[in-house]
């Protein structure tokens, strides 16, 4: 039979033919695997890093914060996830927000760390949403505010958490208000200035109604939102609120609603 027959020759894969590897999801495909390979994970993650990939450099700071596939440094990656916080990366503003609050890294500062879940939320990170709706609940980096927290919560449960609040509940006269906060949130424009619009607001009342008190003990004037360097419009964090100062006790369920948490 001839050799040279064209019927039989070999087909050589042309380069075309090949998909481009995304170290980004192969990395992420390791990372999430039943059985993870974090140290082959770290290298797509680098990869994709160095080709300026904003989440790419937010998962190599997470396995170095975290210290899977690589040895433990909370100050470089808290420098990392800054930087993929600052490229526009949502799992990046949202693990940077996590290392300000918790102080891991370097100091930690509960402003900075909310403006950081702000942003990401805004983009549809749903932990972002959920740790969000935690602090507007508590009062942790601003004035409680736990309607928005509540609408944070469904909010977060829509784009996929699994996580749940303990203890939530909404109120049937609270049921219209939360979902519709909820749908507002979805957008990101309007999540942002309406936080700031109902903190801005709770900060007035807040001033009206408690009682005067010596200059020492009065509360904080609520303050301008600061600009983030990677946030453009800015988010609310007002009021350097932490848990207790101004907690209120729960008012009592007024009857069953569909909405479960």
């Amino acid at each position: 039979m001839n050799s040279r027959d064209p019927g039989l020759a070999p087909t050589v894969p042309s380069a075309l033919d090949t998909p481009a590897i995304n170290p980004l999801q192969h990395g992420l495909e390791l990372f999430h695997a039943v059985r993870p390979d974090y140290a082959l994970a770290v290298g797509w993650f680098r990869a994709a890093a160095d080709a300026g990939d904003g989440d790419g450099l937010a998962m190599l700071g997470l396995c170095q914060l975290e210290g899977l596939g690589m040895p433990a440094d909370a100050t470089e990656a808290r420098k990392l996830l800054e930087m993929a916080a600052a490229r526009g990366s949502a799992i990046g503003r949202f693990q940077f927000g996590r290392v300000l609050m918790t102080g891991r890294g370097g100091p930690a500062d509960e402003e900075r760390g909310l403006s950081a879940y702000v942003a990401a939320a805004a983009m549809g990170h749903a932990e972002a949403c959920f740790n969000l709706a935690n602090c507007l609940y508590a009062g942790v980096g601003c004035l409680p505010d736990r309607l928005a927290a509540k609408a944070l919560y469904l909010r977060s449960r829509n784009l996929g958490c699994t996580l749940r609040p303990q203890g939530v509940r909404v109120q049937q006269r609270e049921l219209k208000v939360v979902r519709t906060l909820s749908l507002r949130f979805a957008d990101p424009n309007r999540l942002i200035f309406l936080i700031q619009e109902r903190q801005q607001e709770l900060a007035l009342v807040q001033a009206v109604v408690q009682p005067r008190q010596p200059r020492a003990a009065a509360p904080a004037r609520p303050r301008r939102l600061h600009k983030a360097g990677w946030l453009a419009a800015g988010v609310v964090a007002a009021m350097a609120g932490t848990l207790g100062h101004y907690l209120r006790s729960s008012s009592r369920d007024a009857g069953p609603t569909t909405v479960n948490f």
